[in-house]
């Protein structure tokens, strides 16, 4: 329509004005704004993400490596330093046999000689130290192949009881089948369940040899257990009917408490089940130092049957570092991280930086699949240009004609690239695209 028969005044264009005839919240102006919170909850923030390119992939590689190796060595070395002896005594003295239904008759019949059923194998076993271990030196026990993470067996517990006593009511029915002793209500066990059932019981004793004679070490067991459990999951009750001796003597399990529950520390410490097949808890710490080269005697009474499912039972002494223990896998996984990490990096600073692999260019329409065959093609065709030229001496002129066939051939696919896929007619209908 011509702009002279169009009136003004009937214009269709909307009208945004300010005044307070339009509302009373007047026109919006912008998009809305929310608080932080709202733009998190809305996924309105402004999102960041590197392109990864050779360059930043080389940096990343770099970084981690130098990381990794600047953890991994300090690790590995303080865990090195660590000294750690261990003394296997389940098959020493009378139990050298190895049989196992021999090894449980000696048990047995040390176990019903006693009148509490509490008796043991008494032996001795030696050990050379290798290096000086300075205090604190702890020692600890591990039961092989004891799966104290059981499901059934670490959730055999009264919590209740073992903190208020007797007096909070029955057993629960997960502590079944000590919850009586005996199977006797009348005789409720407290602390019941299969993990206080199974109390380990052998002894041990510390001596080193001194101008012919053995003097005693000392073995300070006063704080091993945690003191969160003494001052809040275990209370200060008597344990009730728990592992007796007497005529009850058979049904013991393991060893009893003779004091309140949240003062026997080894009791304390045997209630946390540990999460790994081969059970170790800590049994005290040695606060005198050991020179490389002491004969080192440990007294042993052997009370604990692990003789019915080969099970071994090993003494170990280990020192102390800032990461622990003696555990040379960190360690030595951050390093094989790191390093493979750096050559990583060095892969792609040789491939990429130096040019040393091929890398094709961003935009090379060569590279396309569909373009791929024709450009083989006119790659072949300036070959043969470029070889009869030199062949007849017009090196000049064949330059001029290869360069003229590259810009037309780009000028040919540019325009190939442009044309839509039909063409429209002059009344905006469409028809099919003319015949190959």
């Amino acid at each position: 329509m011509p702009h002279s028969d169009v009136d003004d005044s009937a214009s269709c264009a909307p009208s945004f004005t300010t005044d307070a005839s339009d509302g009373a919240h007047g026109p919006r102006r912008g998009a809305k704004k929310y608080k932080w919170h709202k733009r998190f909850a809305y996924q309105k923030f402004v999102g960041w993400r590197p392109i990864l390119t050779p360059r930043i992939a080389e940096l990343f590689f770099l970084s981690a490596g130098v990381l990794l190796l600047a953890l991994g060595i300090p690790v590995l070395i303080a865990s090195l330093n660590v000294v750690e002896v261990r003394v296997p005594y389940a098959f020493e003295g009378p139990f050298t046999s190895g049989a196992q239904q021999a090894n449980q008759e000696t048990l047995w019949a040390q176990q019903a000689a006693s009148a509490n059923g509490d008796g043991g194998v008494q032996y001795t076993v030696s050990v050379l130290i290798p290096k000086d271990m300075e205090p604190p030196i702890y020692v600890a026990y591990e039961l092989s192949t004891y799966f104290q993470n059981f499901r059934r067996y670490a959730r055999s517990y009264d919590p209740t009881r073992m903190h208020d006593g007797s007096s909070s009511g029955s057993p629960v029915s997960a502590c079944n089948p000590f919850s009586y002793l005996g199977d006797n209500n009348s005789f409720p066990i407290n602390p019941c369940g299969q993990i206080a059932q199974s109390f380990f019981n052998d002894t041990f004793s510390f001596a080193v040899a001194d101008e012919g004679s053995l003097q005693p070490v000392a073995v300070d067991s006063s704080s091993i257990a945690w003191s969160s459990d003494a001052d809040n999951l275990y209370g200060a009750v008597p344990a009730e009917n728990y592992n007796p001796g007497g005529a009850a003597a058979p049904l013991r399990g393991g060893n009893t408490s003779d004091v309140v529950l949240n003062a026997n520390q080894h009791w304390m410490v045997w209630m946390r089940p540990h999460s790994q097949v081969a059970a170790q808890k800590l049994w005290g710490s040695i606060n005198v130092p050991l020179e490389a080269g002491t004969n080192l005697t440990i007294a042993v009474t052997n009370r604990y049957n692990t003789y019915n499912y080969n099970g071994a039972k090993t003494i170990i002494l280990s020192t102390n570092s800032w990461v622990g223990g003696r555990n040379n896998f960190l360690g030595a996984c951050y390093i094989a991280v790191g390093g493979l990490s750096l050559l990583m990096a060095l892969f792609f600073f040789l491939g990429y930086d130096l040019g040393l692999i091929w890398k094709r260019q961003y935009g090379d329409m060569v590279n396309v699949s569909w373009l791929r065959e024709a450009g083989k093609e006119v790659q072949q065709q300036q070959d043969d240009m470029r070889a009869a030229a030199s062949s007849t001496g017009k090196a000049d002129g064949a330059a001029v004609q290869v360069q003229a066939y590259q810009d037309d051939a780009a000028s040919e696919d540019q325009s190939q690239q442009r044309s839509p896929p039909f063409r429209q007619q002059a009344g905006g209908g469409g028809r099919a695209p003319d015949a190959v």
